[in-house]
């Protein structure tokens, strides 16, 4: 059997208990498990269907021998896809995208019939009503943990001071991203309107960080020392220029530090440490993007779909 965690949403009363897929991918379980315990914003997804997703602390390599895909995922599936942030998610009901994601556990079945309703005031909560609902994930059996993350040394000041600002906006909304949803970043959007400048913003941050970043961290292993910093400048000036634009600032000024720093690195350990870190600091800023993007906007682009008396609305009976 594997190791159980808490899955808890305190500001909804409930808490499920899961078990880690310890048996078929222990090496990503181990590493999930050495950071715990974490909260973090839990967040829902807008095209894959009926499961709850969180972007985790973690920036994780480790290898993996199973995958499902999403379509095929039971009730309770709990999936880890690193490339797509680092986001743990849970299913409550149908999946949509025919993708294949690591598994990394399953809620116990006494425990299942919870999740729908968890589901919906999450989905609720990201598509319109924007108050802040944090996911606590722990050990089950307190004394199988020490109860508090395993340490890592980090060596690089960079790395430091990308990974304190990282931890500072875990559970507070940064205030890059507050300016721009409020529209006071005067320099961007058309005529005086400022949702374009916003879009571009959320989906730009969303490809640098998770599609682009992450993908170079498993080259950094492959790539000379010399042509992984070209390789860098190449891929990371034009996003982090646009979003620095944009009004993501520490973001432009940490890819600023980031690009001398792989330059001047004398190992690939270095380079990892500090692209590690970086990510960490951009998972945080998706996360915060992604919660206060109005997705309710959707509503006015629906396709009539399962009865639904109103777009976008839930529909409990099609779940």
């Amino acid at each position: 059997m594997g190791r159980l965690i808490d899955i808890s949403w305190p500001s909804l009363g409930v808490t499920v208990v899961a078990e880690l897929n310890d048996e078929k991918n222990p090496e990503l379980c181990e590493e999930f498990w050495q950071h715990l315990p974490f909260k973090i914003l839990q967040a829902h997804p807008v095209v894959s269907g009926a499961s709850m997703y969180a972007w985790t602390p973690i920036v994780s390599s480790a290898p993996v021998h199973h995958r499902e895909l999403i379509t095929d995922c039971p009730v309770g599936r709990l999936r880890y896809s690193q490339s797509t942030g680092n986001k743990m998610s849970i299913q409550y009901g149908v999946g949509l995208e025919p993708l294949a994601q690591p598994v990394l556990g399953q809620v116990l079945q006494e425990y299942c019939h919870l999740l729908p309703d968890v589901g919906k005031a999450v989905w609720n909560n990201l598509f319109w009503q924007k108050d802040l609902l944090f996911v606590e994930v722990s050990a089950h059996d307190k004394a199988a943990h020490p109860g508090v993350p395993k340490a890592v040394n980090v060596t690089s000041d960079v790395a430091k001071t990308f990974l304190a600002e990282a931890e500072r906006i875990s559970l507070t909304e940064p205030e890059d991203l507050r300016d721009i949803r409020l529209g006071r970043v005067e320099s961007t959007g058309t005529y005086g309107q400022y949702f374009t400048a916003w879009d571009f913003a959320n989906g730009m941050l969303r490809d640098y960080i998770m599609y682009t970043m992450y993908p170079l961290l498993t080259l950094s292993n492959r790539l000379s020392l010399e042509d992984f910093s070209i390789t860098l400048n190449e891929f990371d000036v034009p996003y982090s220029s646009y979003l620095g634009v944009s009004g993501l600032y520490k973001l432009e000024e940490f890819a600023g530090l980031l690009r001398p720093a792989i330059a001047a690195a004398k190992s690939k350990e270095e380079v990892q440490e500090l692209l590690r870190a970086f990510l960490k600091y951009g998972n945080r800023l998706c996360a915060w993007s992604y919660q206060y993007f109005p997705w309710y906007l959707g509503m006015f682009y629906n396709r009539q779909l399962g009865g639904q008396e109103f777009p976008g609305r839930w529909n409990p009976e099609k779940v």
